[in-house]
């Protein structure tokens, strides 16, 4: 009786040993591939002996001898979900809930808020004037619009932007830089996290705005319709 009981304690502690062992030669491996940089994570996959390493937003799959190295998508084919994207749009939304409203240009709405989106913008592209035009039926819809920064088409759009987060009424200075005005009479030179923001949107490899990323870190690349977005942020809620 004692030794059915103790088989499934020494299976597990086989199957403990087994992921620390390829953890430890993962990392090993890893860091002769990849010196300069370090895990985030590795983890486990549904194919046996292989484990998702992660570093930031870049996810490889790694043989638990640390052998061999795939990259790319990894699909379930039976679901057909594609694990990689879920397990990206979790980091994905750890990153954004780690940014405070105090940091961003934020429209919230008047109720109860219903879901977020989060926008990469510039004040010279003509697709985020576009989007920004949209900002009442996402409000109207619980959605909070938060604004982030990511000035790459124009030569003073740095500058418009540093303006926009140096304003005393960040919403007021958006709208107006919106419709083409450059608040020239706005002193851009207080601290803002313009830097910061552009890191974020090139870990995120972003080509161009408007870039979207959902509370639960859908992301999405250029003008989208709002009803498809607030439905996917929503759904039948």
């Amino acid at each position: 009786m004692f030794l059915i009981r103790a088989l499934p304690l020494a299976v597990l502690l086989t199957a403990f040993t087994s992921t620390a062992t390829a953890t430890d030669a993962i990392e090993e491996r890893m860091a002769e591939v990849i010196p300069n940089a370090e895990i985030d994570s590795i983890q486990e996959t549904g194919m046996e002996g292989i484990f998702e390493v992660r570093y930031g937003t870049e996810i490889f799959y790694v043989s638990g001898d640390g052998k061999y190295l795939l990259q790319g998508n990894l699909i379930d084919l039976d679901t057909r979900d594609n694990l990689t994207q879920e397990s990206l749009r979790g980091v994905r939304a750890d990153m954004f809930a780690a940014i405070d409203d105090e940091e961003l240009v934020v429209y919230s709405p008047n109720g109860d808020t219903r879901g977020v989106l989060n926008v990469f913008t510039d004040p010279n592209c003509p697709y985020c004037r576009e989007l920004h035009q949209d900002i009442p039926q996402y409000l109207e819809a619980g959605i909070k619009v938060r604004y982030l920064m990511f000035p790459v088409l124009g030569r003073d759009s740095p500058q418009i932007m540093d303006r926009i987060w140096c304003a005393d009424d960040r919403e007021d200075a958006m709208d107006r830089a919106k419709v083409g005005e450059k608040l020239e009479e706005i002193d851009g030179s207080c601290d803002t996290p313009q830097d910061a923001h552009m890191a974020l949107g090139q870990q995120l490899n972003l080509r161009g705005t408007p870039a979207l990323v959902t509370e639960d870190g859908q992301q999405m690349s250029g003008y989208q319709e709002p009803e498809a977005v607030i439905e996917r942020i929503v759904g039948g809620s």
